[in-house]
């Protein structure tokens, strides 16, 4: 019988299939850390958006204590009015104070909006 000849890959193209190998992990390896950091940095951004709607969210809650607040002070003032005269005075400054507060607000919430913090 005879001997199956030992068919050998030469030692070239060993070496050539070894560095093609090579070169795709070190390919595959670049891929994968770009989308660590592309996911690392999403989550970044994410996340910086959760805590500005949560500072935002806050800081609406807390203008609107301010006006409540404001209006029950309103109504006591009212309640204690002896005149006519000194009730118009009161509904007249409250209105204007009011108006400033709600304008101060609004200017909060639009930088707010327009930056990438929250600065009040």
């Amino acid at each position: 019988m005879a001997e199956n000849p030992k068919l050998e890959i030469p030692h070239e193209l060993r070496t050539i299939a070894e560095q093609g190998v090579d070169q795709a992990r070190a390919a595959i390896d670049g891929f994968l850390s770009a989308a660590h950091k592309a996911f690392d940095d999403a989550g970044r951004q994410v996340d910086a958006a959760h805590d500005n709607a949560r500072e935002l969210g806050r800081t609406s809650v807390g203008f609107a204590e301010a006006n409540i607040a404001a209006s029950f002070d309103f109504a006591s003032r009212l309640a204690k009015a002896q005149t006519v005269e000194e009730w118009t005075r009161l509904h007249a400054e409250f209105v204007t104070e009011q108006a400033h507060r709600l304008a101060e607000q609004a200017k909060a919430i639009g930088r707010a909006g327009s930056t990438p913090g929250l600065n009040f």
